[in-house]
């Protein structure tokens, strides 16, 4: 295979006049990019539709890949001279674009007595050198795996410094000494941990060690104080580390010597690796860019680019930041305007993502970043990523609205997060209008789809998301003092998302405090509705839906809900919790372990929640002894904003169904409690008589007391991909 060296002749392209250009593994950026003489690079396509376009500008091009592995050395950027093209498979193929390849210079056999190897490893261990050219790379692949890089077992951090030590900080914490005790040089490694909040996991470089005390310090700052988390539950432990020799002691693990340029693998077989094993060198491959004027009103887009029937794959994972404190987006589970995606969208509209793959990489699969609007992702599978699926992440908290009227749609979204935990399979970061539907989101560690653009407005640039502050904008309406909801809204541009027809199950398998299905804050009118929320056995779970921190006008409707551990329903805000059926919430695991929170089927535990509508609710239990409704009843000391109730007596609740199959009486006892206060004057404890909830049948007789409230029937068998 040919590729492009040094500057090419163009002109003679400026005759070309076809609208098609074809590309292909064996072919030669020499050829004209015929079917018959195809280019070798996607690059070379992109210049030859370039010179097409300077003959004929009004044309509407396409690229079309053949079958087999186009490998990129660099980031393919498609620019505002390469709008209406149409980037396609070849009939009947599926061409895989990925950013990795095999180390130039073979493998080799490690000596048997090679410094800092375990004993068990000796012998099988196989050494290749890594071009002085090539990045350092945080992953490496084999074929379609993501092999483990080498690392410690888990352990925990202290919660406390030992006597006479320094407190504990961001950078700084304490690890048992028979952590590093056995690894001789900590140069090039990293440590994983969970800090003191469990929705949050760092990978961090490790600056200094110190073995006696087992104090560590890292070169970049923590999410939060690096103290061992204050809820949920990790049975492998909260911290290790990573690429270290020491720990490389099982078949498939790797460890990269950055410094030396030399890489270490135990073969998962066996056997000297063969060219399926790959290291990456990106982890942008494209990037769809427009002109972004960042401090003025108006960016360019990009426009109509497509992308259909391509895989993309191994892409590294992009490592966090220095100096990217207060550059995070909520709670630092993605950094801002950054290429940690192997397809990037910044400063586009009118372009379409249609039957793509994007599996095992480092990072995230899609980003929409600042400037996007009418993109679609549509009939897309995005699985073994070590990020989010699809991320849509606009400008910050200011009067800048251009993240936008974009669809996530048919899609298939699994197994995400495999290096960072606290990931999403689908996001919607300070981005509205827009429509998530019909989705299959599962397995995923944290939270399966998110609409939030939470913000601390900290003019010093230490809190979370305050640097994406645009203040020029954003003072008029802050002012000195934080204002309400109301007063912030307009600068809060999550809103007005579509959640809808979304088939979830198997989220929160890793992390605490977190979600099916989350909206924080975000603006008004996001909907949440005739989603299918179904099994998941995790004990870290908090609710399946939640309405979090002083998040308003939310409606959550038509959604069916069962065999899930944790809560029902949690909001905390003004919002409507209207026709949904919430079936069997469990407060134990399958194998039998207590949930962490187990507050009830609705729970309204900070901000006051007044003017709510929970209404025509199916509210089924099958546990003895469980909670109904949890309310926060009395003010909260030194917090001005929850001095007033969060109780579900001044939220208009009314024509709900409560029943539990193993306790008579649950539902009375609430209706007893609550209609004193006006409410629930119509609701009923009585069986709604599913037809067989246990096989997801959740249709009602005619003669159903909860049609006799009104209840709207459910119809799940459309969630999830249409075919």
């Amino acid at each position: 295979m040919k590729t492009m060296a040094g500057t090419l002749v163009l002109a003679s392209l400026v005759s070309l006049h076809a609208a098609e250009f074809h590309v292909a593994p064996t072919g030669d950026d020499a050829n004209p990019g015929t079917k018959a003489r195809p280019f070798a690079t996607l690059e070379r396509a992109r210049d030859a539709v370039r010179a097409n376009r300077a003959a004929e500008p009004q044309s509407a091009c396409r690229i079309i890949l053949g079958a087999g592995t186009h490998r990129f050395e660099r980031t393919l950027v498609l620019d505002l001279r390469d709008g209406a093209v149409e980037i396609t498979a070849a009939a009947n193929e599926r061409p895989v674009l990925s950013g990795a390849a095999p180390l130039p210079g073979g493998w080799r056999p490690a000596p048997h007595d090679l410094a800092r190897l375990p004993e068990k490893a000796r012998g099988r261990v196989w050494v290749a050198d890594v071009p002085e050219e090539w990045p350092v790379f945080r992953t490496l692949f084999e074929g379609d795996k993501l092999l483990p890089r080498a690392r410690t077992r888990g352990f925990r951090q202290l919660k406390q410094p030992p006597a006479g030590g320094p407190a504990i900080t961001l950078q700084h914490l304490y690890l048992p000494a028979e952590a590093v005790q056995g690894v001789a040089d900590f140069a090039g490694a990293e440590m994983v941990v969970v800090p003191v909040f469990p929705w949050v996991m760092n990978i961090l470089p490790m600056s200094e060690v110190n073995r006696s005390t087992g104090l560590v310090r890292t070169a970049v700052p923590a999410t939060y104080t690096l103290s061992q988390p204050n809820f949920a539950n990790f049975p492998d432990g909260t911290v290790w580390i990573e690429n270290v020799p020491e720990a490389l002691d099982e078949p498939g693990e790797w460890v990269l010597d950055a410094n030396a340029r030399t890489l270490y693998l135990w073969p998962r077989d066996g056997r000297k690796p063969g060219d399926d094993l790959v290291a990456p060198r990106l982890t942008e491959l494209i990037r769809v860019e427009g002109k972004i004027d960042y401090d003025g009103p108006t960016d360019t887009p990009v426009r109509d680019v497509v992308f259909r029937g391509l895989t993309f794959t191994q892409g590294d994972r992009w490592p966090w930041e220095p100096a990217k404190t207060g550059w995070g987006l909520q709670h630092d589970w993605e950094m801002f305007d950054r290429p940690t995606a192997m397809l990037r969208f910044r400063g586009a509209e009118s372009c379409r993502v249609e039957d793509c793959r994007f599996v095992n990489s480092g990072s995230a699969g899609v980003r929409l970043d600042l400037h996007c609007q009418k993109i679609s992702v549509t009939r897309c599978e995005l699985a073994q990523l070590g990020g989010a699926g699809v991320l849509l992440a606009g400008y910050g908290m200011g009067t800048k609205d251009a993240n936008r009227d974009n669809a996530v749609t048919d899609c298939h979204v699994h197994h995400v997060g495999r290096l960072l935990w606290h990931s999403a399979g689908i996001w919607a970061w300070q981005s509205g209008h827009n429509r998530i539907e019909h989705n299959h989101v599962h397995h995923t560690p944290y939270t399966g789809i998110l609409a939030t653009g939470r913000t601390i407005p900290d003019r010093q640039g230490k809190a979370e998301c305050s640097r994406t502050v645009r203040w020029s904008e954003a003072d008029p309406v802050l002012g000195k003092e934080r204002p309400d909801w109301q007063r912030r809204e307009p600068l809060m541009h999550a809103r007005e998302n579509l959640i809808a027809h979304n088939d979830l199950h198997h989220c929160m398998e890793i992390m605490g405090d977190g979600n099916a299905i989350y909206v924080s804050g975000a603006g008004r009118n996001n909907r949440v509705l005739n989603n299918f929320i179904h099994d998941i056995p995790s004990q870290n779970i908090n609710a399946s839906i939640r309405c979090d921190d002083d998040q308003h006008e939310t409606v959550i409707e038509n959604n069916v809900i069962t065999r899930v551990c944790g809560e029902g329903i949690i909001w905390k805000g003004r919002n409507t919790i209207r026709n949904n059926i919430l079936h069997d919430i469990r407060d134990t695991t399958p194998d039998g372990k207590p949930c962490v929170h187990t507050r009830g089927y609705f729970v309204m535990p900070s901000s006051p929640v007044d003017g709510s509508i929970v209404e025509r609710n199916l509210v089924v239990s099958r546990t003895a002894g469980q909670t109904l409704l949890s309310e926060r009843t009395k003010p909260v000391a030194k917090k001005p904003q929850l001095t007033a109730p969060a109780v579900l007596r001044t939220c208009k609740a009314d024509n709900n169904l409560y029943f539990n199959t193993a306790e008579p009486g649950w539902g009375r006892r609430h209706l007893d409690a609550q209609r004193p206060f006006g409410i629930e004057q119509h609701s009923v404890e009585a069986d709604p008589q599913f037809r067989n909830p246990a096989q997801d049948d959740f249709h009602l007789p005619p003669d159903s007391p909860a049609l006799k409230l009104g209840f709207q029937p459910i119809d799940i068998s459309a969630v999830g991909p249409r075919k």
